[in-house]
């Protein structure tokens, strides 16, 4: 059974966490605070951590930079209402694995730990060398090859949306792996104006002539 830690300062979040953990069987560890959170993870064993963002004393943001110091490779969900892309890149920066969102929906977040469960599991692949690129602080290999993975098998230019649902991965998370692979020149990104309403940004591979 795989052992989860819930960090939320509200108990009605915690116990929503720990009957999700029942109903997925995870065995789920809860705490209200940052500082028994760090505690717990100096002294037990843990394969995904959980994080709210809002919580007194030391908030989301801090807890993640700690706990990545002392688990460098452990999963970290952030839990939060806020979805701006500014607030994920903070986040990622300081060492986040991906979002869920508030309200809680049970199906997606235990789609989304099993997810992040397997990936800890592989080896890191040579990603780095094949696009000849360093991976920067914040992205992991093993999510960014799920990424390119989806990408290679796609037949069509697909938005950040269709490939937030396709990977399992929050929209934020997505949205900063095509940035980077755009930047790098990995990926081809045009809009698709469509017939109302404002273009959508599709992304494909560079040179499998997938746009038409």
């Amino acid at each position: 059974m795989k052992k989860l830690l819930a960090v939320d300062d509200h108990k009605d979040i915690l116990f929503t966490l720990r009957a999700i953990g029942e109903l997925a069987d995870f065995n789920v560890t809860t705490c209200d605070n940052g500082i028994e959170a760090l505690k717990l993870l100096e002294n037990e064993n843990f394969d995904l951590v959980i994080v709210d963002y809002y919580m007194p004393e030391m908030n989301g943001l801090e807890l993640v930079g700690k706990i990545r110091k002392i688990k460098p490779q452990i999963p970290i969900l952030v839990l939060t209402v806020d979805e701006s892309q500014e607030i994920a890149e903070k986040f990622m920066e300081a060492g986040a694995t991906d979002f869920a969102t508030k309200p809680i929906r049970p199906p997606d977040l235990i789609s989304r730990i099993n997810l992040h469960l397997e990936l800890s599991q592989l080896k890191e692949e040579t990603l780095n060398e094949e696009l000849k690129v360093e991976i920067p602080k914040g992205m992991s290999p093993q999510t960014l090859g799920l990424v390119i993975d989806y990408l290679r098998k796609i037949k069509e230019p697909e938005s950040s949306e269709t490939i937030s649902l396709g990977t399992g991965l929050a929209y934020q998370t997505v949205h900063r792996y095509l940035i980077f692979l755009e930047k790098k020149g990995f990926l081809e990104a045009r809009l698709d104006y469509g017939k109302v309403g404002r273009p959508i940004k599709k992304y494909a591979i560079k040179g499998e002539e997938k746009f038409g």
